[in-house]
């Protein structure tokens, strides 16, 4: 009978620390999280004066968590975890430029698809792009346009959203021009994309920090 190798450590708190990421609705993949992790336990061994193998003892399941928040409200502005349907939506987007966006992250989900990476994190990186989406699409169709903000139809989003998608298509476009061609893509239309996408972020977040008309 062929034995089953045991999970290392390192393994396992890889996959713990994924997950509580993950709970807190970012993604993060298996090679960046193995390096989080073995910098922490460099951290506490050179702090504390102790082994590595030591200083791991220390990298409890409270420690661990409180990483993952580290990580993740690094981008407190995103309000990660919240319930984005109920967050205050005080950003007026143009519904044509909404549209835009729309596709972008489709194009976005494209690029996803062929990212060299682990596929449990391609998977992971794709639903959080279709979350993102969905939210987009739902809040558009929560609400009637009007013209109070614009000279044109605007819908009013939660600055937290358009601060994720900001994030979202920035992270697709380093990827284009460091050479990623998205899934059945055109290799020419894909060189302009990361101009296009960098005007939309910006777009986003000078939208995400208006002051909302009283």
């Amino acid at each position: 009978m062929t034995r089953v190798a045991s999970r290392s450590w390192r393994d396992k708190r890889i996959d713990e620390l994924l997950e509580a990421v993950s709970d807190l609705g970012m993604t993060m993949s298996r090679a960046v999280a193995g390096e989080v992790l073995d910098e922490r336990v460099a951290y506490v061994a050179a702090n504390m004066r102790v082994t590595e193998a030591t200083a791991r003892r220390y990298l409890t399941d409270e420690a661990l968590a409180g990483l993952a928040r580290t990580i993740v409200f690094g981008f407190v502005d995103e309000t990660p975890g919240a319930d984005l349907m109920s967050a205050p939506r005080t950003a007026a987007v143009p519904v044509r430029f909404a549209g835009t966006i729309f596709a972008g992250l489709g194009e976005v989900v494209r690029i996803f698809l062929v990212e060299r990476d682990d596929l449990d994190h391609t998977r992971d990186r794709v639903a959080q792009v279709a979350h993102t989406q969905s939210y987009f699409g739902l809040l558009l169709n929560d609400q009637e346009a009007t013209t109070g903000f614009y000279e044109e139809p605007s819908v009013q989003m939660p600055p937290a959203l358009l601060l994720r998608v900001a994030r979202i298509l920035e992270t697709a476009a380093d990827l284009v021009e460091g050479g990623l061609i998205g899934y059945q893509a055109d290799p020419e239309e894909c060189a302009r994309l990361p101009g296009a996408l960098r005007r939309d972020i910006k777009l986003l977040r000078s939208m995400a920090a208006q002051e909302p008309r009283p």
